[in-house]
């Protein structure tokens, strides 16, 4: 009888201290986070991460859709001007996204480069910052951009 109250003791300090030490360890990364990444700063100001919904794009030449895009964009935005805004972002970020893509005047994504990727975000920062009339949009990033053609977007129907 001994043995098992000892037991549930030693079972009850082993919880506690467990509990003891994720809640230190929780508390010490979100202050690790804070200096360095959710709120990254610039000159003051403190960023928010807004993910898009993934959006499909067709990719039109020679007269017929060549393909689909599909992508999905994360916006680092000004948070202060966030709250300010009347409008939920995405809308808009997603617009001008699938606006630089159609166009396809940054990028053919049937003949892509490496160097094509970088010279596309600047394109959809800039079109965004210009539509919100400020600098909203402090950078974008690639969550997912994947280009499917036509005939392989016609045997995945067949499967």
């Amino acid at each position: 009888m001994i043995k098992l109250i000892l037991v549930g003791l030693w079972a009850c300090a082993i919880t506690l201290s467990s509990c003891w030490a994720v809640a230190s360890w929780t508390a010490v990364s979100k202050g690790a986070e804070a200096d360095h990444g959710h709120g990254a700063e610039k000159s003051g100001n403190t960023f928010e991460h807004v993910r898009t919904k993934m959006i499909s794009v067709p990719i039109i030449a020679e007269g017929a859709i060549q393909g689909y895009v599909i992508a999905q964009f994360i916006f680092s935005i000004d948070a202060k001007q966030l709250k300010q805004l009347s409008i939920r972002p995405e809308a808009i970020l997603l617009d001008e996204a699938f606006k630089v893509i159609y166009a396809g005047e940054v990028i053919d994504f049937r003949n892509i480069k490496k160097q094509d990727l970088p010279a596309m975000l600047k394109s959809i920062n800039e079109s965004v910052n210009k539509r919100f009339g400020s600098q909203l949009v402090e950078s974008v990033l690639i969550q997912e951009l994947n280009y499917v053609s036509k005939a392989e977007a016609r045997l995945g129907d067949k499967r």
